[in-house]
């Protein structure tokens, strides 16, 4: 009887994905991270043959950037911003608009030897517009000027992206390249103050839980440099990314990044695998752009290298731990890892590794090795989340 009383009351499954942003998104992103690669894979081995509006190489930037990382940012935004400001979230058909935009913009893209390019510019721009038009005005009012930086930063992510269009339309010759560049560091930027925002709290948060007793200090001067030197390395990747000046600036950026990091802690994490996922993905944003100066200043290796410490490792491992935790929190379940996450998370550490090391004496190219590992952590992410962000929260509280 109780059962079939509980059972009865459930929501409808469309009503309780779109509850609040992260359920539909978080799905998305990480649908689309696995089913992307896959496409990308199969260009790279010859089993693939398909014209894209732009070169399969820039194809692979745009849909992991704009597609996957978009998803997840927006996810995450359209959570955490009502929460800061405590407005309701966005939910309903407001929702629902957004992603059947990011949907339409996937389809957009693959269909794009059938569609105009201007058609298909509209098309896929159309997600960042709405996402923004949702969350700017939210963040932009929480009472904490810190969070103002997100739109601007989101909107930079977008401006990459119309460069790449403007390219495939035809109306410039080279800037398909620096609208991706320019997104990724956008999304680094974003990362740094998202890092610095929430990565201190759950950090105290958790083990004080355990009895300890962790101060996690706040150097303004410390946070201004930063904010000054990725922005230095943004307009400095924009103007001219293969600058010796461009190069020091990464540097500069990563040595203010490792001592701000210096003070959250993370030899105190090892004994929890949903804090040192995060810890881990900050750790490859550190070594990311201390390897993309290194790039721009020496013959030790490729930029292209150095760009996956970033992407595969940065964005990857702390796009996962926060999918995860923001997963794990916002259905009422306790925040605590299984096997099969904490596993995944050394699998995307170990992705990450892969490809940016030389030539490994594998049986089979670095690249391919790297890519089915970023294809299991997250098709992992999606078999231990999907019944979780398609069922109501175990707690009975909205969301």
């Amino acid at each position: 009887m109780n059962a079939v009383s509980k059972n009865s009351n459930k929501p409808p499954l469309l009503a309780i994905i779109l509850a609040m942003g992260f359920r539909p998104l978080f799905l998305l992103a990480g649908l689309w991270s696995v089913l992307s690669i896959a496409i990308w894979l199969s260009f790279l081995t010859g089993n693939l043959d398909w014209e894209l509006f732009i070169a399969p190489t820039w194809w692979h930037g745009h849909e992991m950037l704009f597609g996957f990382v978009g998803a997840a940012a927006a996810g995450f935004m359209l959570t955490a911003a009502p929460i800061w400001s405590k407005s309701p979230p966005l939910s309903g058909k407001p929702l629902l608009n957004i992603v059947v935009a990011w949907i339409v913009g996937r389809l957009a893209i693959w269909l794009s030897p059938f569609i105009p390019p201007l058609l298909v510019a509209i098309l896929d721009l159309g997600f960042w517009f709405l996402f923004l038009r949702a969350s700017a005005p939210t963040l932009w009012n929480t009472g904490n000027p810190v969070h103002r930086i997100f739109p601007t930063l989101l909107a930079l992510v977008m401006v990459g992206n119309v460069l790449v269009h403007l390219e495939s339309v035809g109306w410039t010759d080279d800037t398909a390249q620096r609208g991706i560049y320019l997104g990724i560091d956008a999304i680094i930027f974003f990362l740094v103050v998202v890092g610095g925002h929430i990565m201190p709290m759950f950090t105290r948060e958790t083990l004080n839980k355990e009895g300890a007793d962790l101060q996690f200090p706040l150097y303004p001067s410390l946070e201004i440099a930063g904010a000054v030197t990725m922005t230095g390395v943004l307009v400095g990747n924009l103007i001219d990314y293969q600058h010796p000046v461009t190069g020091i600036m990464f540097i500069v950026a990563a040595v203010v990044q490792l001592v701000r990091f210096s003070n959250w802690h993370i030899f105190k994490t090892f004994s929890d695998p949903m804090l040192w996922s995060l810890h881990g993905g900050f750790s490859w944003l550190i070594l990311g752009l201390f390897l993309s100066g290194l790039a721009r200043l020496t013959d030790l290796l490729a930029i292209s290298t150095a760009l996956h410490a970033l992407t595969v490792g940065a964005m990857g491992f702390f796009t996962l731990g926060i999918m995860s935790r923001i997963s794990l929190i916002h259905t009422g379940h306790p925040v605590v890892a299984n096997r099969r996450m904490t596993m995944a998370f050394f699998v995307i550490f170990l992705a990450a590794t892969i490809r940016i090391l030389p030539e490994l004496p594998l049986p089979v190219d670095g690249w391919l090795v790297a890519g089915l590992l970023w294809m299991a952590a997250f098709a992992t992410f999606i078999h231990v989340f999907y019944k979780k962000l398609l069922n109501p929260r175990i707690d009975g509280e909205p969301g």
